[in-house]
């Protein structure tokens, strides 16, 4: 396997992914809660073990598009028959309860099981009509403008989302902090 990425997303960039990323997480250190309470690190890391699931077939992405009200993109409907999720869940730490404690989260979201966390990820940016005008600006598409529907954000992994229109963007998300 090539050690550089091939130069175009494709089916070959996405194989040289799977076995990049699974070959790193074979080796990856799990932290524990105490090894993050002293780095002071808050998130989530990969696993040891952690696979790719895919190919997820036609079907199930139409369906999965059905279900969420969706209309992935070419590229995220290729990573999706390509590679789809990885397994297991993320492990991480954070305050949510008060207290620093470990928690489990979804890397790429599985668009067949992973239901809620899609379902929480799609309402935390379910209102995007002021993020539709920044794109719009940015982008010359001016959709807004000319009546057309807002962009829809598809969650792929924690907080990227990815636009679910012709600008193959992918955007991080987290409050009112966007970074594309």
């Amino acid at each position: 396997m090539a050690s550089h990425p091939p130069a175009e997303y494709g089916p070959e960039f996405l194989s040289w992914l799977r076995a990049t990323t699974e070959r790193a997480w074979r080796e990856v250190d799990e932290p524990s809660l105490e090894d993050c309470r002293e780095s002071g690190f808050i998130g989530a890391h990969w696993r040891r073990g952690t696979r790719w699931a895919g190919p997820l077939g036609e079907d199930p992405v139409v369906e999965a598009e059905r279900r969420f009200g969706a209309r992935f993109p070419a590229q995220c409907r290729l990573l999706l028959t390509t590679l789809h999720t990885t397994t297991p869940w993320m492990r991480g730490a954070d305050h949510r309860s008060g207290e620093l404690a470990l928690h489990d989260s979804p890397g790429f979201y599985d668009w067949l099981d992973d239901e809620d966390p899609i379902r929480a990820a799609l309402d935390r940016v379910a209102d995007t009509a002021e993020l539709a005008e920044e794109l719009d600006a940015a982008s010359g598409l001016n959709r807004r403008r000319s009546g057309g529907p807002s962009p829809q954000l598809l969650p792929v992994y924690g907080h990227r989302y990815v636009v679910g229109d012709e600008s193959e963007w992918v955007l991080s998300i987290v409050g009112s902090d966007v970074i594309g």
